[in-house]
């Protein structure tokens, strides 16, 4: 039977969840009253990109059509699809079996519900550390972790929410079973094996990741606390040396240097580190960013007294636990990684600091009930310290919302292609639309954020890029028709792998067209490969039919991201750079006889001169070399004798931009802006500028 203290814990606990569901489910309210923000015809919309890759993995196993291969992603080489299918998938697809609920509503609000589970093994971790108090103080403190929060709350179905509850397992099974000197110790290694399991099928995409986190505290507790009589060790040791070349067996023998390559693989992304000839794609991610101190802060307990009451505690519980305080060798790894590397590894800084909070509450209350000798005024003085540290925390994350990465308008162009594009069509948009356009579109892509590697990523922004409509369409034909591997690769090959040399060979020969190209390959120095002997092979090669449609799509995120997109899309291998341009998009635009008006999306004002040329943004004075504006029935230029200056280029009564030279002259402003394109190249099917336009593209064939 429960004790009246067990009775008063469990209401506590449950009191916790309850406070830290409502955080994650209360952004629904804002939702509601902005749907034009958040809803797409009553559905809501994921807050991340990557939740409609697991979203519509769960759709695939609803629908039957979970096939070994991945036909519309990374076109034409086309990954497979993970065997068996992620948990998150699957916890998606059973829901919808079970309950009959939209796919849409699941993906909003399984997050935080499974992101509630990070208290169980904080807490776990805290009662062994400091009893009862401890772990239902670290439990609330990890869940209302700000950054945790964000990434465990309605519409972010991505594998964030349940990371840290597997990490932390992994710790809390090493203490029971360093600490345990009976035979339970053994069940406590197979909970260990379980969760590593679970783990392994979470998080599918970093295996390597995933084992090094959920046995290196179990390594820990082998090494430093594990002390059985002689025969009971070499019983377990043989038994698991045994599954480990049982394991190696399955897996292959060369299972540990994978693992090794695999970990270092994700630390060159991680670091940013550029790896050949292509950029580290990891630089253009923004929770790949290196967080500054006060944004850390900011992001964990959003308070300064909080945040050194955390790492205060730390150093108090490792003096006073000494050598079993190295059981959080890895979470307290992991959140040093948020300092130097990422901010997307402050996600577990959220149970380190929590714990380091919790010991100090701890501590604080033996000391305040000795000094005192009063119960009640003990209990007193930690409830108000509790509630001055949390205070920020929730206030915050009651404050916020989390808006959806994919506005309801670009999810209704996602739709429109649906309805506009045959269904083995290929969309050629920038990879952030990957996964979306997948869910919404039903439609194939080349590139998304999992397959978004520095080279594929180059070739994706190339067509925006480049000023030379030829090379934009034959470019797309090319990549969709022949990939990396059997593509680029194969021309890098052709030049002795010199990539540099080959990337611009496949510019130049696209750009030229079938005809013109013949005499650029005759003269090459380029070396046939298996099947492309002659100049028509290569003409063959480079120029292949187009046996599938293809349609681009430019949208609104396009000028919010083009410092991004337009560097990777501009990379030159030799250089090892790419150009950033200035590009700054505006919005009810008003064209008057002498001057244009328009505002940014923050309010801020721009007012051109038409006579002058001169564009007056709040306090600036910009020299215009150029003004672009498209009126319903015609299309006015003016140009201003300034050797630098900035283009303004408007639709009248609509969008607006002021731009640099070299992002003006683009394919993406040719046709997102000026609507003023070569036909032979591009067909505009939808312009619904500035939130979206579709256009089909029309290659050369040597054919």
């Amino acid at each position: 039977m429960l004790t009246r203290n067990r009775w008063i814990e469990i209401v506590f606990v449950l009191l916790i969840l309850a406070c830290a569901l409502g955080v994650r489910l209360e952004d629904i309210r804002d939702w509601k009253s902005q749907p034009q923000r958040a809803f797409y015809k009553s559905e809501p919309l994921l807050t991340t990109f990557d939740g409609y890759y697991y979203l519509t993995l769960a759709r695939d196993l609803s629908e039957g059509t979970y096939l070994p291969v991945d036909e519309k992603r990374a076109v034409p080489d086309c990954p497979p699809r993970p065997q068996p299918p992620p948990l998150l998938s699957s916890i998606g697809y059973m829901v919808h079996e079970i309950t009959g609920a939209s796919f849409n509503w699941i993906g909003v609000v399984t997050p935080a519900v499974l992101g509630l589970l990070l208290f169980f093994p904080v807490y776990g971790i805290g009662r062994f550390y400091g009893g009862p108090l401890m772990g239902c103080v670290s439990g609330l403190f990890s869940l209302m972790s700000f950054y945790y929060v964000y990434r465990s709350s309605l519409g972010w179905f991505d594998t964030d929410c349940m990371n840290v509850t597997f990490a932390m397992a992994a710790v809390f099974f090493a203490i029971k079973f360093g600490e345990d000197k009976t035979f339970r110790r053994y069940l406590w290694f197979g909970a260990t094996a379980l969760n590593y399991a679970f783990f392994m099928w979470w998080w599918d995409q970093t295996p390597q990741v995933a084992t090094v986190i959920a046995w290196l505290p179990m390594a820990v507790a082998m090494l430093l606390f594990y002390r059985p009589p002689k025969k009971e060790a070499l019983t377990f040791f043989g038994l698991l040396a045994f599954s480990s070349l049982l394991l190696f067996a399955i897996k292959g023998m060369g299972l540990p240097v994978k693992t090794v390559q695999g970990i270092v693989s994700m630390y060159k992304y991680i670091s940013k580190e550029v790896a050949g000839d292509f950029p580290n794609i990891g630089v253009s991610i923004s929770e790949q960013a290196i967080p500054s101190l006060q944004e850390i802060i900011a992001k964990t307990t959003d308070s300064v007294i909080a945040f050194v009451t955390g790492i205060v505690g730390l150093l108090f519980l490792f003096y006073r636990m000494r050598v079993k305080a190295l059981y959080l060798a890895v979470p307290l790894i992991l959140s040093g990684l948020s300092f130097f590397f990422a901010k997307r590894f402050l996600i577990f800084l959220a149970p380190t600091l929590a714990l380091g909070i919790g010991c100090i509450i701890f501590e604080s209350y033996h000391f305040v009930r000795t000094t005192s000798g009063k119960h009640w005024f003990s209990w007193a003085v930690i409830a108000a310290l509790v509630a001055i540290l949390i205070y920020p925390s929730v206030r915050r994350g009651i404050d916020k919302t989390f808006w959806p990465k994919e506005p309801p308008f670009l999810i209704n162009g996602m739709v429109e292609v649906s309805k506009k594009t045959p269904k083995n069509s290929v969309i050629w948009a920038w990879w952030d639309h990957g996964y979306p356009m997948i869910y919404w579109a039903r439609r194939a892509t080349i590139n998304d954020g999992q397959v978004h590697g520095g080279e594929r990523s180059v070739f994706n922004g190339l067509p925006y890029t480049t000023d030379n409509e030829r090379l934009s369409a034959n470019l797309m034909n090319f990549f969709v028709q022949r990939g990396i591997t059997n593509g680029t690769h194969l021309v890098y090959r052709a030049f002795g792998n010199n990539a540099t040399k080959g990337f611009h060979f496949i510019k130049e020969v696209l750009s030229a067209g079938p005809v013109n190209a013949e005499r650029i390959i005759a003269s090459s120095n380029i070396k046939a490969q298996k099947g492309i002997v002659t100049v028509e092979d290569w003409l063959r090669f480079f120029f292949p039919k187009q046996s599938r449609p293809i349609y681009l799509f430019t949208d609104w995120r396009l000028t919010v991201t083009n410092y991004w997109w337009f560097w990777l899309g501009s990379w030159d291998p030799a250089r090892h750079n790419g150009v950033h341009p200035g590009y700054v998009p505006f919005y009810n635009t008003k064209v008057g006889e002498r001057y244009i008006t328009a505002r940014q999306s923050n309010g801020t004002p721009i007012k051109v001169d038409m006579d002058k040329g001169i564009a007056y943004v709040a306090q600036r004075k910009i020299p215009l070399k150029e003004i672009y504006i498209r009126y319903p029935d015609r299309f006015e230029k003016k140009s201003f004798p300034v050797s630098k200056g900035f283009n303004f280029e408007a639709i009248a009564g609509g969008y607006s931009a002021l731009m640099g030279n070299n992002i003006a002259e683009s394919v993406f402003n040719k046709l997102f802006l000026r609507h003023k394109f070569n036909q032979a190249f591009f067909e505009p099917v939808e312009l619904k500028t500035p939130m979206f336009q579709i256009w089909k593209v029309k290659a050369e064939s040597y054919e």
